[in-house]
């Protein structure tokens, strides 16, 4: 491991405890064992380590995602399974780095390019269409368009903190009532099963 990646992955880890306003360079260069020069030198302000590690962090997730539905059986399957893999980053992340980030770095918490978001999801509800676990006459775009639009209003949405709701339960439940809204019953008989499954290894 590099300098750089040696950086971004105890910059990433004290983000995600802390946050960015209580994170200092001075902090990173102690966790990293090296100097605030050679730190300036790789990174030459917080604002774009911190961008940085957002940066890698999609990036992994991205990888995460392709080598799971690579292996999946079905999209249903991969689906769950990358939401799954999703919870688990969301809930190492403190309400400070979440508050901080959405307040001081809003470009970071953006959701990737929307139309590239809806073309590859649009893919996948195809291939379920394919497998007979989404209703065919479904339009693809339209329901990846609204699906992104959901998430979107939920992330800017300030009742869910002041209602006392959990984040990630909200968007788990986006997430399974969209899934149910376009699935065949061959498909909500799988999301059945996905949900019992995913109550068990909550408990």
């Amino acid at each position: 491991m590099d300098n750089r990646e040696l950086i971004i992955s105890r910059a990433h880890k004290l983000l995600m405890e802390i946050g960015p306003t209580s994170m200092t360079m001075d902090m990173v260069a102690r966790a990293c064992g090296i100097s605030k020069r050679t730190l300036y030198e790789t990174f030459p302000d917080k604002k774009t380590l911190i961008l940085e590690c957002v940066a890698a962090e999609h990036a992994q997730h991205n990888l995460e995602a392709q080598k799971i539905f690579k292996e999946a059986s079905n999209c249903f399957e991969a689906l769950f399974k990358v939401f799954k893999n999703t919870r688990q980053h969301l809930d190492k992340r403190s309400q400070a780095f979440v508050d901080d980030m959405k307040r001081l770095y809003p470009e970071a918490m953006a959701h990737d390019n929307e139309k590239q978001f809806i073309s590859q999801m649009g893919l996948v509800i195809k291939r379920a269409q394919d497998e007979g676990l989404v209703i065919a006459e479904i339009n693809t775009s339209i329901a990846s368009f609204l699906f992104l639009n959901q998430l979107k209003s939920l992330h800017k949405n300030p009742g869910i903190d002041a209602l006392g709701l959990n984040r990630v339960t909200v968007y788990e439940a986006a997430f399974i009532n969209f899934l149910r809204g376009i699935a065949t019953i061959k498909g909500i008989e799988y999301i059945d099963e996905q949900i019992e499954s995913l109550r068990t290894n909550k408990n």
